[in-house]
C-alpha cells in the first residue's frame, strides 16, 4: 500500500515537474521571439491551429531543413500543447516537436518532449511511436546502450505493434556498422538454412 503511494506521489511530481518545464519553456520561447513592434496578444486557438497547419504543410514541401520555420513550428506548438494541454490536439503538437528537435540535433529536447508524452499523455494513440522514436533518438545521437533499452522496452511493451516485429529483428544490430549489420544478417540467413 505504502509503495504505491509512493509510485502514485512520485507520478504526480513527475507530472507536475513536466507542465512547469514546458510552462517555462513556452514562456522562453515567447519572450525571445515576440518583439516590441510586435501585437502582444497571444494567438486565439483557432488562429493557432491554422499557422500550425500551414507551417507543417510548408515543413512537408520543403526539401531540406528549414530551421526557421521548423523554430516558428515548435514555438507553436509548445505554446498550443502549454495553453491547451488537455485538448486531443496537444500531444500531437507535442510528437510533431518531438519530431522536428530531433530531426535538428535537439536530441535531448525532443527526447524530453517524448518521455512527457508518455508521462502525461498514456491513452494517446501514439505513445507506442512516443516510445520506438527514443529509441531512433538515442541511435542518431550514437547512444547505442541507451537505443537498445528504448526498443527493447516498446517491444516488450507493445508487442502487438506493426514496427515490433521488425523492431525485435534490427535489435542486434543496433550500434554496428553497416558491414557488420550484413555481416550479422549474412550470418543468421546462413544458419536458418
Amino acid at each position: 500500500m505504502k509503495t504505491s503511494i509512493i509510485k502514485h506521489t512520485r507520478r504526480q511530481l513527475r507530472q507536475q515537474f513536466h507542465i512547469l518545464y514546458f510552462s517555462f519553456f513556452i514562456l522562453l520561447l515567447t519572450a525571445c521571439s515576440t518583439s516590441n513592434t510586435e501585437d502582444p496578444q497571444p494567438l486565439t486557438q483557432e488562429a493557432l491551429l491554422d499557422s500550425i497547419d500551414s507551417m507543417d504543410l510548408a515543413l512537408r514541401e520543403d526539401l531540406q531543413f528549414d530551421t526557421s520555420k521548423s523554430g516558428k513550428m515548435v514555438a507553436w506548438c509548445l505554446e498550443y500543447a502549454g495553453r491547451f494541454p488537455e485538448d486531443s490536439l496537444a500531444p500531437v503538437y507535442l510528437l510533431k516537436t518531438a519530431q522536428i528537435q530531433i530531426n535538428g540535433g535537439e536530441f535531448e529536447q525532443g527526447l524530453s518532449i517524448l518521455d512527457s508524452i508518455i508521462e502525461l499523455y498514456p491513452g494517446f494513440e501514439d505513445v507506442a511511436i512516443c516510445q520506438y522514436l527514443k529509441g531512433q533518438a538515442y541511435e542518431q545521437n550514437q547512444q547505442y546502450d541507451k537505443a537498445r533499452e528504448a526498443y527493447t522496452l516498446f517491444v516488450t511493451e507493445y508487442p502487438d505493434h506493426y514496427l515490433a516485429p521488425d523492431t525485435r529483428k534490427m535489435l542486434p544490430l543496433v550500434g554496428l556498422s553497416p558491414e557488420e549489420q550484413l555481416e550479422k544478417v549474412l550470418a543468421q540467413k546462413k544458419n536458418k538454412r
